[in-house]
């Protein structure tokens, strides 16, 4: 039976980003008591000063502090982590990237992500990523992909694409904010049932502009041996600074995809009457 300890860190953020790096150490350094597999940090843990600094200013480069402290810390502290959603440039391009990257518990990278579907402002100063990366992790025996929030919102076509190439698990950093929970728990019910694949999605908490942001990370998972419907279990963070934790297994749902994905109608060259 295979299953993968999953800690989401769902941190509180400040507008002083040496807190930032302190209170996400210290979470990260809280998780890994209950030895996790893999840890994943949120779309923005980092502040971003949109009052003060101008645009060209809110990004770092490339492989900048936040890379090098998240990979710092996967050594620190010899756990796998998601790094969440780090804005920098890339060499070559003339607008910058949202960018995860994935760090083995040596703290050596393994690939990194770059946002695919950008969300409001994001479209009139960022590039947009071109590739999807499915990933196995050879010591884990886990193939995932990560999707960072909006990539996993505006269509099922990335999880479906993940889901088809392999994918066993989806990470999700997001950056929620309150008005819009209720819809992303559809969505995220959503995609974990159309694929039948388990999805880990971190939030975090912090007010900006008019804006509230209020954390509720979630876990999504499957009750074994319910094929037909299958039930989905979600685990939920507090609105407050924690670290959700679950131990998630990935046998069963690999086996009720494969099932699923037999059960779904091959809509490409359908004929299509429009009346």
């Amino acid at each position: 039976m295979k299953n993968i300890n999953i800690a989401l860190v769902q941190p509180l953020v400040s507008n002083d980003n040496n807190k930032n790096f302190r209170h996400v150490e210290n979470l990260i350094e809280e998780a890994c008591q209950q030895n996790p597999d893999i840890i994943c940090l949120p779309e923005r843990w980092f502040f971003l000063d949109f009052i003060n600094l101008k645009k060209d200013q809110l990004f770092q480069s490339e492989r900048g502090i936040q890379y090098q402290s998240v990979k710092q810390w996967a050594k620190d502290y010899n756990v796998p982590i998601i790094s969440g959603g780090i804005w920098e440039w890339h060499k070559g391009y003339t607008r910058p990237f949202v960018t995860s990257y994935y760090f083995d518990s040596k703290g050596s990278e393994m690939f990194r992500q770059n946002k695919i579907h950008l969300y409001g402002l994001e479209k009139e100063i960022l590039e947009s990523g071109k590739e999807l990366q499915v990933f196995k992790d050879q010591k884990l025996d886990i193939t995932f992909s990560v999707l960072i929030c909006f990539d996993l919102t505006i269509s099922s076509s990335l999880t479906d694409l993940a889901a088809r190439s392999g994918a066993e698990i989806i990470f999700s950093p997001t950056l929620i904010r309150e008005t819009g929970m209720d819809n992303y728990k559809i969505y995220l019910q959503a995609r974990a049932l159309e694929n039948r694949i388990p999805i880990a999605s971190c939030n975090s908490i912090f007010k900006q502009l008019d804006r509230n942001f209020i954390g509720e990370s979630k876990i999504l998972h499957f009750k074994r041996g319910s094929t037909s419907p299958a039930q989905l279990i979600t685990e939920e963070a507090p609105k407050k600074a924690y670290i959700l934790s679950k131990n998630v297994n990935i046998s069963f749902p690999n086996k009720i995809r494969k099932k699923r994905n037999n059960e779904k109608v091959q809509v490409e060259g359908l004929r299509v009457i429009r009346n």
